[in-house]
């Protein structure tokens, strides 16, 4: 082969896998919010805080690196709210079959459920802890929206 073909080869390659790098760094900690579906029945019942009106609850693996740092971010970000959310982790090795059921194709992937076991919203990858706050602070409020409006 010529050498210059080869240059060019490895060139295209570095750029072309950069450009992968970029974009799979954007999408982590993508947030996802849903229609306030209820988890599928085969959930158990034990994995969502009934004390709480919010629970994180964090899938991940047991090699997984980001998982760690996730772990931290929501532990913080329950703590900072300790009547209101709770955190809860997952390992997919224990619970296989729910992988499937709530589509977890990655880890980390932190599920935010209400109390009554209804998915408030998603998040894939680790996410920087503004994102996590902001989305309990959406999702309590929207609670809090929803319950007023049986006051009235």
């Amino acid at each position: 082969m010529d050498p210059l073909w080869i240059a060019l080869v490895v060139v295209g390659l570095v750029i072309a896998s950069t450009l992968l790098g970029f974009a799979w760094q954007n999408r982590q900690g993508l947030v996802t919010r849903t229609r306030q579906v209820s988890l599928p029945p085969d959930v158990p019942v034990a994995l969502v805080e009934a004390t709480t009106r919010l629970t994180l609850l964090q899938f991940s693996g047991p090699f997984c690196s980001y998982c760690a740092a996730m772990r931290r971010v929501l532990f913080e970000a329950a703590d900072k709210n300790p009547r209101e959310v709770s955190f809860r982790e997952v390992d997919i090795t224990d619970y296989p079959e729910l992988t499937r059921s709530l589509r977890i194709s990655q880890t980390p992937t932190t599920l935010l459920v209400s109390h009554t076991g209804h998915l408030i919203s998603r998040i894939n990858g680790a996410a920087k802890p503004p994102v996590v706050a902001q989305e309990i602070h959406e999702a309590l409020e929207t609670r809090k929206a929803q319950s007023d409006e049986y006051l009235i």
